[in-house]
């Protein structure tokens, strides 16, 4: 698909955000030859991201140039987590990978979740998400209807905690020793990270998306549309909302807002403190497939399918458009926001 750069983006933000810090001018554009399957992270002067022919990529975050590539064997989902000197990255296979972040060298596997069969060859469990980090493990959730924890220095089992029946699709979330896992058919876990033991929970009335930790209480939202927030230190149930969309993304947390996609491909603002609405916003871009990222007063909103809008956080009003290429992904890092598909863009 050709990419088609709105002429007037510059001036429309200039003159709707003059608050804002971003322009909207490309600073560079990378290409690859198969789309971003996964999320972006960045460390120090590089960003990481991973495709769907299983090749995970540093690049230089100044020039768009890639610094190394590392090929595994499928697909690579999830945001790759950044620990120490380490990048760690999630396959469709359920195998997780480290790799040494200077040069791409590769540290450790977590081999064959599943064990071994009778040839002694690993057998994996299929992953639909990427992984967490925190508290010198690294947490997956598989196919095998079970959480998996690992030692993040060499990848050995730490605990596996197993889930309902429809198991976990979507990436867990790590904060203050606790580990928040959000499964398909409802259910949310509140785990102790270091043992796997559930201490507390709750639900939602359709599959929960990878839950949101920030300012003391962890978000969670569903395909019912239910947006949920419970305060971490006590576990205690703040609020509970409905948008009336099924919520395809991650809750967004900026700014004393909350900001959710949905599949009707909506993006919607909620207070922090009480969830509700603030403001509503149909793209006409079809469903929500990133999660939304606010900052600098603005909020980009990507579909798989329609491309990368910025939004007035405040208001909801449009701002501008930065292409209409499909974007699975985004971040914001340093005044520059990073987003893609097929390629990948920044712009400040």
């Amino acid at each position: 698909m050709k990419r088609k750069i709105f002429l007037s983006v510059l001036l429309v933000f200039a003159m709707a955000v003059s608050a804002s810090a971003f322009s909207g001018r490309e600073v560079w554009t990378l290409q690859f030859d198969s789309p971003i399957t996964s999320g972006i992270s960045v460390s120090g002067n590089m960003l990481f991201c991973g495709t769907e022919t299983g090749k995970c990529f540093a690049i230089n975050r100044n020039t768009g140039r890639p610094v190394w590539e590392y090929k595994a064997d499928n697909t690579i989902y999830g945001v790759p987590a950044v620990v120490g000197g380490n990048v760690i990255f999630a396959q469709g296979s359920g195998e997780l990978t480290c790799l040494k972040i200077a040069d791409g060298s590769h540290v450790w596997s977590s081999g064959g979740i599943g064990g071994t069969n009778t040839e002694g060859r690993a057998v994996n469990d299929g992953l639909s998400d990427g992984a967490a980090v925190g508290g010198g493990l690294v947490y997956v959730s598989k196919d095998d209807r079970k959480v998996h924890a690992f030692n993040e220095n060499d990848g050995r089992t730490a605990w596996t905690y197993t889930t309902s029946d429809q198991g976990v699709r979507c990436a867990p979330t790590y904060a203050d020793g606790m580990l928040f896992v959000g499964e398909y058919d409802g259910i949310f876990s509140i785990l102790d990270a270091k043992t796997g033991k559930r201490l507390n929970g709750g639900g939602a009335g359709g599959a929960i998306n990878t839950p949101t930790a920030a300012n003391g209480n962890v978000y969670f939202s569903a395909w019912d549309g239910s947006v949920n927030a419970v305060k971490i230190k006590g576990v205690e149930p703040l609020w509970s909302v409905n948008v009336r969309d099924t919520i395809t993304t991650q809750p967004e947390v900026s700014g004393g807002r909350i900001f959710v996609g949905t599949g009707r491909g909506a993006i919607v603002a909620l207070d922090e403190k009480t969830g509700r609405t603030l403001w509503r916003f149909n793209t006409n871009i079809g469903s929500i497939s990133a999660k939304p990222v606010a900052a600098d007063g603005v909020v980009f909103a990507g579909a798989e399918m329609g491309g990368m809008l910025v939004l007035d956080a405040k208001t909801g009003k449009h701002v501008g458009t930065l292409t209409d290429n499909g974007i699975t992904c985004g971040l914001f890092a340093d005044g520059v926001l990073y987003f893609g598909s097929g390629a990948l863009y920044a712009y400040e």
